[in-house]
């Protein structure tokens, strides 16, 4: 009973374990999915704010450059000279012909700067009257229009009201299609004695060409828009271009997305438009001297629809998630609960079959490596074998299994692998290098036996695992033999250059080796001292011969000369790499047992 009501508790802890995990990754979904929605929407502030920048710096650029060009025809003296006669009220003939020049330097410069806008009627040689949408024209401050060019509209006075800035760009009357007119004024030096002025007038329709700098090149969104607004108090606005949902333009409205944008220059929101639709909106001044705003706005359902597909699917997707680790759980519990039987299941099948098992593990591990591999018993018996020992021995794997591995080898190979089996037995790592192969294909094997602590009832005792290091032995000997070749050479160059000295590096290298030989030394520190006495005299490298030859006895400075020649030789060889310390050694070769020299 007591049992029971033990279970009963360690369930009801797991479960709530399990529903506490279940609400905090719930939490977790819902600030997470959250988070991504917000980078979302930063994502489009930052879109519109890119596209508005460049829109309005384009539109900016198109009003300008009109602007520059009214001013520069002010500013013309030709042009200032003609119509300051014309004022003065000279005879007709004399008016008529000072027109008629600034007449034709409008037209020109109307055709070559864009205020004379390109119709079909142009091509066409027939009478027929041109329509009134753009053009330039010298205009007095009283409205009085002096001169205008072909298709320049007819403007009233009202509708210019010069002011006291020196130029403008201003919005005109709209044109019978409803298109507004953008006029562009310059006055022609200061008035006169009645305060009279003249001006430079341009006229062209914010249609064609300029309406191409609002759009934005390789546009994606479906519901953007980029217009231009006149602000107003309030929400009120004037549109300025045309409006993808419809109005007129020209007119004022409400608009709170529109009038956000003249309030707030570069600020975001999510408003209601013109036609009452919810958009995502910013908006930028121009540079241009206007007061208009560039307006850019983009459908909120559009841009929701993408974030909320987004963080639906991430909450669909970490949902699945929570959901796995949930099964995970339960799994996890479910198999505490019944480990004990399936341990003890385990333990029975793996006692019946470990050793088909081993073999099998043994042999999907080994036979995709480049080493010979086999597993052997205490006496040699190969218990597993691998792809590659069998085409090492030549004999097929039915037939090496529960075979000695000495019989597959020969002679010294035989007796090593025998040795080196009863020290892995023992529990010791032997490693050795054996040739195995016919006589004049003999290949080297650097050959390893390692203790095999495979457990249970299992005969497996030791792992021999054999490379073939056959190329990398003759690389060695081959850069062995070149070393000493080198080394024999540089000798015999050195002994050259002292002729009472022949041989004597030589000599010092036979006397040093037999020492190191009979002190037991190993091989590599025996062809160390070897080395370092054939390089015994390198150091004479840097005394001339005139010195090493001389028969008389050496001055302090050339004694000093020779004795330092032995370091210096010591620091030449100091980068070149031996088997053991070479340059130490000749570095050392004038220290004394008492620790002085």
């Amino acid at each position: 009973m007591q049992s029971r009501m033990n279970a009963n508790t360690k369930m009801m802890i797991y479960a709530g374990m399990i529903l506490a995990v279940l609400l905090a990754g719930l939490w977790f979904i819902a600030r997470f999915a959250e988070s991504e929605a917000q980078k979302d929407m930063a994502g489009w502030q930052t879109r519109l704010n890119l596209v508005a920048d460049s829109r309005a710096a384009a539109a900016s650029t198109w009003l300008n450059r009109h602007l520059n060009t009214v001013e520069e025809l002010a500013a013309d003296a030709s042009i200032q000279l003609y119509t300051e006669q014309t004022m003065m009220g000279d005879t007709a003939e004399a008016i008529d012909g000072q027109r008629g020049y600034i007449f034709s330097l409008l037209s020109a410069e109307a055709e070559r700067f864009g205020f004379h806008e390109k119709r079909p009627i142009d091509t066409v040689a027939a009478n027929v009257k041109r329509p009134r949408r753009a053009g330039l024209s010298v205009v007095a401050s009283d409205g009085t229009a002096l001169v205008v060019t072909t298709g320049m509209p007819l403007l009233r006075p009202e509708e210019l009201n010069f002011g006291k800035d020196p130029s403008f760009i201003k919005i005109g009357p709209a044109l019978g299609d409803k298109t507004l007119l953008v006029l562009f004024g310059a006055r022609i030096g200061p008035a006169d004695d009645k305060g009279q002025s003249k001006w430079v007038v341009g006229a062209r329709p914010l249609d064609g060409d300029f309406l191409a700098t609002l759009k934005q090149p390789g546009e994606q969104t479906k519901t953007a828009e980029t217009y231009l607004v006149a602000p107003w108090e309030s929400n009120i606005v004037t549109a300025l271009t045309p409006l993808m949902e419809g109005g007129k333009v020209g007119t004022t409205r409400q608009d709170p997305a529109a009038s956000f944008a003249s309030k707030q220059p570069g600020g975001f929101a999510t408003l209601k438009n013109y036609a009452g639709t919810d958009v995502l909106v910013t908006g930028k001044e121009l540079t241009a001297p206007v007061s208009w705003i560039l307006v850019r706005t983009v459908s909120a359902a559009e841009a929701t629809e993408a974030i909320t597909k987004r963080k639906n699917n991430l909450i669909i997707t970490m949902w699945l998630g929570a959901l796995f680790v949930l099964a995970a759980l339960i799994l996890v519990w479910r198999h505490g609960v019944s480990k004990r039987l399936e341990v003890s299941y385990r333990e029975q099948e793996d006692l019946s079959h470990k050793n088909e098992a081993l073999s099998e593990f043994l042999k999907s591990v080994s036979d995709g490596q480049p080493t010979a591999i086999a597993a052997l018993d205490g006496d040699m018996t190969v218990r597993f074998t691998n792809r590659r020992m069998t085409e090492l021995t030549g004999i097929e794997e039915a037939d090496l299994k529960d075979r000695r591995i000495d019989t597959a080898f020969s002679g010294e190979g035989a007796a090593n692998i025998k040795e080196a089996v009863k020290n892995a037995v023992a529990g010791k790592n032997t490693h050795l290098e054996i040739i195995h192969g016919e006589d004049g294909n003999e290949r080297t094997f650097k050959t390893d036996l390692l203790p095999l602590a495979a457990g249970g009832d299992s005969s497996a005792k030791v792992l021999i695992v054999m490379e073939d290091i056959s190329a990398l032995v003759a690389a060695q000997e081959r850069s062995e033999a070149l070393h000493k070749q080198l080394i024999g050479t540089l000798t015999e160059i050195i002994d050259a250059r002292d002729p009472w000295s022949r041989h004597h590096s030589t000599r010092v290298a036979d006397v040093a080796t037999s020492i190191a030989q009979e002190m037991g030394w190993d091989d590599d520190a025996i062809e160390s001292v070897n080395t370092a006495g054939h390089l015994v005299n390198i150091g004479k490298i840097f005394v001339p011969s005139a010195i090493l030859t001389k028969q008389t006895p050496l001055s302090d400075d050339e004694l000093t000369l020779v004795r330092d020649s032995i370091q210096k030789g010591a620091a030449l060889i100091e980068g070149v790499e031996f088997k053991g310390p070479v340059a130490k050694t000749l570095g050392q070769m004038r220290e004394h047992w008492d620790g002085n020299g």
